[in-house]
């Protein structure tokens, strides 16, 4: 077996092993470029790339990031996905050996699975990845949560807040797609608000055009709702959220078919909706059914 450092050149090759052996999620090149580089805590040292002896493609792929969290450092399996045919010779225990050694020796306590927002791929373990699950759980994980992801069909809902939009417009609000001038405000409301979100509602300012509504009363920002900021280019909503004392108005309800009309007018079929909490809020105002729930799995190191 030979072990490559993830690399530009080896990004076509690794995208299409995800994208044969990751059944249940599609892979672009694009995505993977997405999940890999376009991740601030990207380290080459923790992306690697297992080929045969034969050295003709990869049987194995696996990311691994740190992210500051509050006061420590968390590590993340981010992606793992490994060649069918070459399953149960090791191939994945090596890989996963590699960057656990270097996740310890770098002041790692606890390592999760998959969820290393805000750039993730996916919320935890698909329930049906069976062969994940299980390696997962016999590398020494447990099993600590669960959490699932919507889909919304778009191309059977419009989503007219007109009505709504001037109820709320006799109390003093109103909404608004954002703009990239508005950056310095959105920060300070994230921040003071919603601060695990700031970095995934900044990559919306960069769409064009930019996919982020917002709320305001008296010109102040109290709620918002993005998309297109997290796995771009494959109908992802949110993160939203409303100021505490604004809550209960209707707001989130607005900005949410604001954001979903506008993913349907940029031509998707389907709303994915991740790592959900309020199942009924989305299924009394798009519709939605969960597609797909996640386990969440993390290991505590010595």
């Amino acid at each position: 077996m030979i072990i490559k450092k993830f690399s530009e050149q080896l990004l076509p090759a690794a995208a299409k092993l995800c994208r044969l052996y990751m059944e249940f999620d599609i892979m672009p090149d694009f995505l993977l470029r997405e999940k890999t580089f376009g991740d601030k805590d990207y380290d080459p040292s923790l992306t690697l790339v297992a080929y045969n002896a034969n050295n003709e493609s990869p049987v194995g792929f696996i990311q691994a990031v740190i992210k500051q969290r509050e006061e420590e450092k968390l590590g993340y399996i981010k992606l793992l996905c490994v060649d069918a045919t070459f399953r149960r010779k090791g191939i994945g225990s090596f890989l996963h050996k590699k960057v656990l050694e270097k996740l310890k020796s770098s002041g790692v306590k606890i390592i999760r699975v998959y969820e290393s927002f805000p750039n993730y791929f996916m919320p935890g373990i698909d329930k049906n990845y069976t062969a994940a699950l299980s390696f997962f759980e016999n590398a020494g994980y447990k099993k600590f949560s669960e959490t699932a992801n919507l889909s919304a069909d778009l191309s059977v809902q419009y989503f007219d807040t007109q009505n709504e939009e001037a109820a709320l417009k006799t109390k003093g609000i109103s909404f608004r797609r954002a703009a990239e001038n508005d950056k310095e405000d959105i920060a300070q409301f994230i921040h003071k608000n919603f601060r695990a979100w700031l970095e995934e509602v900044f990559e919306t300012l960069k769409n064009n055009p930019v996919t982020l509504f917002i709320a305001e009363k008296n010109e102040k920002i109290i709620a918002f709702c993005a998309h297109e900021g997290n796995n771009k280019g494959t109908g992802w909503f949110g993160p939203m959220g409303t100021k505490e004392d604004f809550r209960g108005l209707g707001l989130g309800a607005v900005l949410l078919k604001k954001s979903l009309l506008d993913l349907k007018n940029m031509g998707y079929q389907k709303a994915i909706i991740p790592w959900v909490g309020p199942v009924q809020f989305y299924m009394q105002n798009c519709n939605c059914k969960v597609e797909r729930t996640f386990f969440r799995h993390e290991k505590k190191l010595e």
